[in-house]
């Protein structure tokens, strides 16, 4: 446990280094733009972000699940080649699509550029793969910060020199190469030290795992879809100034949101190893875990909106004051994404996540129809209503009626409840204890 939880606070302190980075240089950014420019470039960033549905169809948590069962560098080399040459595909169509639109030539080079450093970044994502599924989360956070670190000093010299809003996706292709290199060179030391590596291309290896990513593949394009069609949206009825202001409203849930991802990679393989050993103790891990989670953002979302409300404009200049009832609504979509944090945990371990496609598409139909209607009526602030809207739905309801997932339904529900509170100590002194004798 002592390990999981080393390996959350070094993923933490990650989020939260570069989310300080990412305020301080995206406050600049934001306000020496103006919500136009600033717009453009975050809309252009919502199209390149359905690239994903790409890459994801090999998805991080089944990737892991193969490192017990074949040779860790096989399934690295293997995921790093399919999710370049996806990455590559994209570049080239969007180079061919965009020319043919006659897009602008700031958007269009502004596209070209976030499709290079798709391809700089998925050269290496097995690797990091391989780095959360061993917990070694420490080396690379010192990697990320400080490249960031770079990357983000650079930004914001070029913005006081005033340079185009196209330096800051350059300034990021420059900053994924430099981690490109290095992340290469630190996987060779650490792990494969004087092993002979074998560029084997396995495609029954990739067809295993497509298949059993499927499922979880097809319910990622509805999440894409319904957290990324608000701005896609925006940008079409109404126009980058609105992108750019639910956008800041979106990068601050993401200050929100911060714990969230940091617990489900360290939690994973915890919850794989107990399911396996014994199934009331992994109903139990479970159910502390997400009431922890759940309690702290219940506390936590409300905190932030009073922050926010006090600071923003202290910091933003006024034209995005819609930010803030924006966010305020956001919120519902964050603690529900909290409550339902290690849904995608569960049933990947169980391998019942056939009917989870379901439920997402569902989301995103809802979604669409809801960002339709409230947009037209009440702008960026209807767009942040569908989303939370649709969360609820996707992660809270919608489990009661569906037979395999009642099970995890309950447990949000009863996580709801902080009567459970003393309950949950209780169990976790009882843990604690049961691990000391052993030791």
């Amino acid at each position: 446990m002592n390990k999981i939880l080393k390996n959350i606070g070094w993923l933490l302190f990650d989020k939260v280094f570069i989310l300080i980075l990412q305020f301080f240089i995206g406050v600049k950014i934001a306000n020496y733009y103006g919500s136009d420019n600033f717009g453009m470039y975050n809309y252009a960033i919502s199209i390149i972000a359905f690239s994903s549905i790409l890459f994801e169809l090999l998805n991080d948590r089944v990737i892991k699940k193969f490192f017990e069962d074949q040779k860790f560098s096989l399934v690295v080399f293997n995921v790093n080649i399919f999710r370049n040459f996806m990455a590559i595909l994209i570049l080239a169509f969007t180079i061919i699509v965009g020319f043919v639109l006659k897009l602008s030539a700031l958007f269009y080079y502004t596209l070209i550029f976030l499709c290079i450093d798709n391809l700089l970044i998925t050269s290496t994502q097995g690797i990091e793969i391989y780095f959360d599924y061993k917990l070694n989360s420490k080396n690379l956070v010192i990697l990320n910060n400080i490249v960031k670190l770079l990357s983000y000093s650079l930004q914001y010299v070029f913005v006081i020199l005033g340079y185009s809003i196209l330096i800051i996706p350059i300034v990021r292709c420059l900053g994924s190469f430099i981690r490109l290199v290095i992340l290469k060179y630190m996987y060779k030391v650490i792990y494969l030290k004087k092993e002979k590596i074998e560029l084997n291309l396995n495609f029954i290896l990739i067809k295993d795992i497509i298949k059993e990513s499927f499922f979880l593949w097809l319910t990622f394009i509805g999440f894409l879809i319904y957290t990324q069609t608000d701005k896609i949206m925006l940008g079409s009825m109404l126009g980058n100034k609105e992108v750019g202001i639910y956008s800041i409203a979106g990068n601050l849930t993401q200050v929100l949101i911060i714990l969230i991802t940091p617990i489900q990679i360290s939690i994973f393989p915890k919850m794989l190893e107990l399911y396996r050993k014994n199934y009331k103790e992994y109903c139990r891990f479970y159910f502390n875990v997400n009431f922890i989670i759940t309690q702290s953002y219940l506390f936590l979302s409300v905190l932030s909106i009073i922050v926010v409300k006090i600071l923003f404009l202290k910091i933003f200049s006024t034209e995005y004051i819609l930010s803030i009832p924006t966010y305020a609504i956001l919120t519902v979509s964050v603690f529900f994404r909290a409550n339902g944090a290690l849904q995608t945990t569960h049933v990947t371990i169980k391998n019942i996540t056939k009917k989870i496609f379901y439920k997402t598409m569902v989301g995103s139909v809802v979604n669409i129809i809801l960002n339709y209607i409230f947009i037209k009526t009440y702008g960026v602030i209807g767009a942040a209503l569908s989303t939370s809207i649709a969360h609820f739905l996707t992660l809270f309801v919608m489990d009661f009626f569906i037979k395999e997932y009642r099970e995890q339904a309950w447990i949000q529900l009863k996580s709801l409840n902080p009567c459970y509170f003393k309950c949950v100590l209780r169990s976790i002194q009882i843990t604690n204890k049961e691990g000391n004798e052993k030791l």
